[in-house]
């Protein structure tokens, strides 16, 4: 692999494409704590985080997959459980006494309206200060699940067949978020 004086081995985590280390170094010299919003095709993580020592430390964390203690039944991985989930963290973090954050979607594509920044704009929703542009946030419509719930009534009965019924979505989405409010106050 490294076979001349002119060759660097990349970082580990680089190599792992885990780290982006000079987004990294950006996010940390802004001394704010970072609002890490990781997302998948089936669940989405929030955690504020600062720099230590001994490894970055955890302030506050939620995951779409705690929903369900909320009331939460339909899927985790969509835009509605997203911003739900970064609600709840923030809620978290301003219970545990931070009041601002940066987001951090690691190595995420910054695509407008995606599920990254509907973790950002629950977080927002729920009082912490994060710097960002309007621009990238969801449509409410979206972000509370209306065109998930068009979509499902337009389809035939065989070919939807859950145990949810996606087109009280957007319903189901401000029950669950004013449940999530009423805990936290």
């Amino acid at each position: 692999m490294a076979t001349g004086p002119r060759y660097k081995v990349p970082m580990r985590r680089r190599r792992e494409v885990r780290t982006d280390y000079h987004q990294r170094l950006r996010l940390l010299k802004s001394g704010k704590p970072r609002l890490v919003a990781r997302v998948s095709n089936a669940h989405v993580r929030a955690q504020l985080v600062t720099p230590g020592s001994d490894g970055d430390e955890t302030h506050a964390a939620a995951s779409s997959e705690e929903l369900g203690e909320y009331g939460w039944d339909a899927p985790t991985g969509n835009l509605p459980s997203a911003y739900l989930t970064g609600y709840l963290a923030g809620a978290r973090a301003v219970d545990a006494g931070l009041d601002e954050a940066v987001l951090d979607i690691g190595l995420n594509t910054a695509t407008p309206g995606n599920k990254t920044f509907a973790v950002q704009e629950g977080a927002i929703d729920a009082g912490l200060d994060i710097p960002h542009n309007d621009d990238v946030l969801a449509d409410w419509s979206r972000t509370r699940g209306e065109h998930i719930a068009s979509y499902a009534e337009q389809l035939d009965d065989p070919l939807y067949s859950g145990s949810f019924d996606a087109s009280e979505l957007p319903e189901h989405f401000d029950d669950v978020l004013a449940t999530i409010q009423e805990d936290h106050e």
